[in-house]
């Protein structure tokens, strides 16, 4: 490509030309001026009709390019260090006119492990149509918010003389959670938290514990009357003690410094903390999260997960000598308690530890 970036703005469509186009453009003058001088008619007739392709060429790419959307299908939910598929979806809104030679570029990751969307060169698109390019395999390694550049649209239709290039409008972000560690792999400092939950108990709940044959005098609402029927006897549902079934995760986020192993043990604080909140929610805990910044209540399923893990994954390393967030049972509501620390700030372990199952830190456990 040849730099034209010197030409004055209302000839700034000479810009888009293709290296042909400069040496069909530079053609073209030469026998223009070979006509001049000679006065030969056909090479008056020849200028014309290269003069005529140099125009329709660059009216034609112009419209071909006109009416082309472009935009970048993002899954709902995305992990750190784990693959996604990312798909473009191209549509052609013009009514009766096809579109041909688009190329699709650029939309990547600000880190996705790479320089940007690879090249996909389509050949048309019928009018009122859509296509989806190949689904190109995206990691990202850091959790947080994360942008997708605007998506080029390119084009040298029909005689290759302009490449015309268009952006489609709008860049695309996503929240990216933190990294989750497999519970029964997980490093030290949080493989063993769960086991720090006390067992389940029987009380009352909305929770399922087990079945027995029914008692005299008891309620007949808790007979299971589909089983009994199986089993030919009274069949009656236990509940689970729902206090059992609540934990609170209290999540400090004080760093000590900036150096680069404190960084990194905070990040490891951070996974340990989303892995938690995983595993708690998939067994069907009500959890609630506590950081300096965010209070997430008791809740349960899906939807409170991801609630927690879009906090973990845009929470930031602070620096502050205020106490934790920490009022011992009262924070807890009646759950269990588990304080995880990158280290920054222990002194929670000797004045409200008591109230605690577990208190973790990045790379070690204290109980």
């Amino acid at each position: 490509m040849n730099d034209l970036t010197s030409i004055p703005r209302k000839f700034r469509y000479l810009k888009t030309m293709t290296r042909e186009g400069v040496v069909f453009l530079l053609l073209l003058a030469s026998i223009v001026i070979a006509g001049f001088n000679s006065g030969n008619n056909l090479l008056y007739l020849m200028s014309g009709v290269m003069l005529g392709a140099l125009i329709l060429s660059f009216v034609v790419g112009r419209i071909n390019l006109s009416g082309i959307r472009a935009e970048r299908r993002l899954p709902r939910h995305a992990f750190a260090r784990r693959p996604f598929r990312a798909p473009v979806e191209v549509t052609n809104s013009k009514r009766f006119v096809r579109s041909f030679g688009i190329c699709v570029e650029g939309g990547g990751a600000d880190d996705a492990g790479g320089p940007g969307m690879e090249k996909t060169f389509l050949l048309s698109i019928a009018s009122g149509g859509k296509t989806t390019t190949r689904e190109e395999r995206i990691v990202i390694e850091r959790r947080g918010a994360h942008t997708f550049a605007p998506i080029a649209l390119r084009s040298s239709y029909p005689f290759g003389l302009f490449n015309m290039k268009r952006k489609a409008p709008g860049a695309h972000e996503m929240i990216v959670y933190p990294h989750i560690w497999d519970m029964n792999r997980a490093p030290s400092g949080s493989s063993n938290i769960r086991d720090e939950f006390p067992s389940h108990l029987k009380g009352p709940g909305s929770g399922l514990y087990g079945f027995r044959e029914y008692r005299h005098g008891e309620e007949a609402t808790n007979i299971s009357w589909k089983l009994s029927a199986k089993v030919g006897t009274l069949i009656v549902r236990e509940t689970e003690h729902e206090e059992r079934r609540r934990v609170c995760i209290v999540f400090d986020s004080v760093m000590k410094d900036t150096a680069a192993p404190t960084l990194e043990a905070f990040e490891q604080a951070v996974s340990a903390t989303a892995s938690l909140v995983w595993y708690l929610c998939e067994s069907g805990y009500s959890v609630k999260l506590v950081t300096r910044d965010d209070v997430v209540g008791y809740g349960s399923g899906p939807d409170q997960m991801h609630r927690m893990l879009a906090v973990l994954a845009l929470i930031q390393p602070l620096a502050t000598l205020e106490p934790p967030p920490i009022a011992g049972k009262a924070v807890l509501e009646g759950g269990v308690g588990v304080y995880v620390t990158a280290g920054g700030s222990t002194s929670v372990v000797g004045k409200s530890g008591g109230d605690f199952s577990a208190i973790a830190a990045a790379g070690r456990e204290t109980r």
